[in-house]
């Protein structure tokens, strides 16, 4: 097949394409990003252009594009989407509705509420890895003198969430409904979504604060749950335990510059995803995974990333985890604190235990999660076949 990927600045994602290639099938990486040609029609109109000049079977890409979607929708050509945010802002447009576009998400609660809210050619597609580039990945012993720790944490901290900056609108009633909320939620991974809000809040909020909403056909419920609350709720979270770990383990954090850390915790410049975090998850001896609170029910990409290169996961628990991973053989999950504090201890005293479930993860993703794997169910789908 001959396959164009329009490519995004946010979230680069080179083995796309190669897996495309060791799949046998022609792919070309457009020019423009997804965000630059964002409400430019002058790029509208020379990606049209370039798709009258050159035939392809379909159009890949990881964030969705309302252009791309207009362009392709025009002149019948379909458009596949595979989404790795969750919630995925972009893709709650009318266009995402054309007949030719194909949206998959990873996050099943996110599907389900997209297919309920009348979207047609909508799918749940977990995550996956490229085990084939993490293969020729070169690790030496300075890399692992340099990287190697107890245990390790690579993600962002949220500092200054949109629920700080918008916080000076909000009444004081209001300031205490959401503190409760926050509260009732924080660390506890039972698969129970606990920051739903009544009705009258959700309109008190749109009434006094409408500037804080993203312009899209996103439920004013959704939006206030998963990325008002949700990523205030992960802050909480990833700071006190953080701050809870470093009292009694090595733990290397490794965040944005901006991000704002407990003291005492071991702090290291943001690393880069394909080169750098690779890296950090083969020579720590437990990667931490603590899931954005905005992710529902889904496995983020950073436990497929640490299993593709025989890092060991120790993850808080995901409601889709036990569909994906067999417990104590692939993966470690922990659903409190002091659940993760303990079974941090244990693994970090038995190391064949450890090993021996960091290589059950590898080997799952490898034969089960690949690129690959991935991309020829998007085929299949885009075909008819799926």
């Amino acid at each position: 097949m001959n396959i164009l990927f329009v490519g995004s600045e946010a979230q680069q994602m080179p083995g796309i394409i190669f897996a495309f290639g060791r799949m046998g099938h022609q792919v070309e990486m457009y020019e423009k990003p997804v965000e630059e040609m964002e409400g430019n029609e002058e790029l509208e109109a020379q990606l049209e252009t370039y798709l009258k000049r050159i035939k392809f079977d379909f159009i890949l890409s990881n964030v969705f594009s309302r252009e791309v979607a207009r362009v392709t929708n025009r002149l019948g050509i379909k458009y596949a989407v595979w989404c790795m945010d969750s919630p995925s802002f972009p893709a709650w447009v009318p266009e995402a509705e054309y007949d030719n576009c194909y949206v998959f998400y990873f996050d099943y609660r996110e599907y389900e509420l997209k297919k309920q809210s009348g979207f047609k050619n909508v799918y749940h597609m977990p995550l996956a890895a490229d085990v084939a580039w993490s293969g020729q990945l070169v690790i030496t012993d300075d890399d692992i003198k340099k990287y190697g720790c107890d245990m390790s944490f690579v993600g962002a901290m949220y500092t200054n969430s949109l629920y700080d900056r918008a916080l000076e609108h909000f009444s004081a009633d209001m300031q205490d409904a959401f503190s409760e909320l926050i509260e009732q939620s924080a660390f506890v991974w039972d698969g129970q979504d606990r920051l739903h809000m009544p009705p009258e809040l959700v309109q008190e909020v749109r009434q006094k604060c409408p500037q804080i909403f993203y312009p899209c056909d996103m439920p004013d419920e959704y939006f206030l749950r998963t990325c008002l609350l949700g990523r205030k709720l992960t802050n909480v979270e990833r700071t006190l335990l953080m701050e809870l770990l470093s009292e009694q383990f090595d733990i290397h954090l490794y965040t944005r510059d901006t991000e704002i850390v407990p003291e005492g915790v071991r702090r290291f410049p943001e690393i880069p995803a394909l080169k750098g975090a690779p890296k950090v998850f083969y020579s720590s001896k437990i990667n931490l995974n603590i899931t954005l609170r905005s992710i529902a029910s889904g496995v983020p990409a950073r436990v497929f990333d640490i299993m593709s290169v025989g890092g060991f996961v120790l993850s808080n628990w995901q409601e889709e985890i036990p569909e994906l991973f067999v417990e104590g053989k692939e993966i470690v999950t922990y659903k409190t604190p002091e659940e993760l504090v303990d079974k941090a201890d244990y693994y970090l005293k038995h190391d064949n235990e450890r090993i021996r479930i960091a290589v059950g993860g590898y080997q799952k993703v490898k034969e089960h999660y690949t690129w690959e794997h991935r991309l020829e169910r998007i085929i299949s789908v885009v075909q008819g076949r799926g």
